[in-house]
């Protein structure tokens, strides 16, 4: 919240509005075209829709925070996907945790090239999805693997509180979860701190390289929990199959107010981002458009985010 300096009243920055107005026009574009769009059929279906995006955006979020980026998000979904969906039918539902254990191996590797070998998470992240992608096609062979366990299947279909889809439980779940993370505990100051300031937080004595560590591991374990619920929702694991996911999420995280710098923003404004995208993708799927001109959509979106995050930051004039 900004502060007025004339008369010492809170100034609500405007930056903040542009994203739930944006919903707003986009529902009333997409409702008046569309009349079936603003059914509550459909928003149910944006609900599940917005499952796997929504349980891997709060992790970006906190990656995000802290001033990193993980570009390799699709590719792990992808992997995550492969090893839960090829473990199901021996031990059924409980492949969710194995995509869960494999995605915080992801997240642990990623984290330990940020941390201790210094490489820039882009770059870091951008080798990591070419190695999981590659070796997610070899495991597979380049074919789709199908899933044939009910009880892995239930997961998605099915539901453990009062009727409520589990696609829709999960992610109120980890919402709320991420929420206490990042405003509830020490562990999410910090979080917030390095992306502030990482050399400032160093020299406080604070364990950056812990903290960064263990903050790409839970991100790497929620997606994935994606990844293994979207091999749930689809009943199978394909090569690739997550990359369809990397640029909405990044979207996501940038449209909900988290600037790519890190230190601002938080996880219930990328609730919003995520109800943008979903309904985004859902109002173009009516139109009938391709998924190339989605990847455009999501493209300017990100452009969009950037520019937004910037408005009202003051700017620094270098003097040579």
């Amino acid at each position: 919240m900004m502060m007025d300096n004339r008369n010492g009243k809170r100034k609500f920055p405007l930056s903040k509005l542009w994203t739930p107005l944006l919903l707003v026009v986009l529902f009333l574009i997409f409702g008046l075209q569309y009349p079936t769009f603003l059914s509550v059929k459909n928003f149910n279906n944006l609900l599940v829709q917005m499952a796997i995006l929504l349980i891997a955006s709060m992790g970006m979020s906190m990656v995000v925070l802290m001033g990193s980026i993980d570009v390799s998000v699709g590719a792990t979904i992808t992997i995550t996907a492969v090893a839960s969906a090829m473990v199901s039918s021996a031990l059924g539902g409980a492949s969710i945790i194995v995509g869960m254990i494999v995605g915080a191996l992801v997240g642990l590797i990623n984290g330990l090239l940020a941390t201790f070998l210094k490489i820039p998470t882009f770059l870091s992240t951008i080798a990591m999805m070419g190695i999981l992608n590659g070796t997610a096609v070899l495991i597979l062979k380049g074919s789709p693997y199908n899933v044939h366990s009910e009880s892995f299947l239930a997961v998605a279909r099915g539901s453990f509180l009062g009727g409520i889809s589990n696609l829709i439980t999960i992610p109120i779940i980890v919402v709320l979860i991420t929420i206490i993370i990042t405003k509830k505990t020490v562990l999410g100051r910090m979080i917030y701190a390095i992306g502030n300031n990482e050399y400032v937080c160093q020299y406080s004595g604070i364990s950056v390289v812990k903290i960064q560590t263990f903050v790409f591991m839970i991100h790497g374990s929620l997606v994935g929990l994606a990844g293994a619920l979207d091999a749930s929702m689809l009943e199978a694991a394909c090569p690739y199959c997550g990359d369809t996911y990397t640029l909405p999420i990044i979207a996501i995280v940038v449209m909900g107010g988290i600037p790519l710098s890190g230190g601002r923003g938080g996880p219930i404004g990328t609730v919003l981002g995520a109800m943008l995208v979903t309904v985004l993708i859902s109002g173009l799927n009516f139109m009938g458009v391709t998924p190339e001109f989605r990847n455009v959509a999501m493209g300017a979106l990100i452009i969009a985010g950037a520019l937004m995050s910037n408005v009202g930051r003051p700017k620094i004039i270098t003097v040579k």
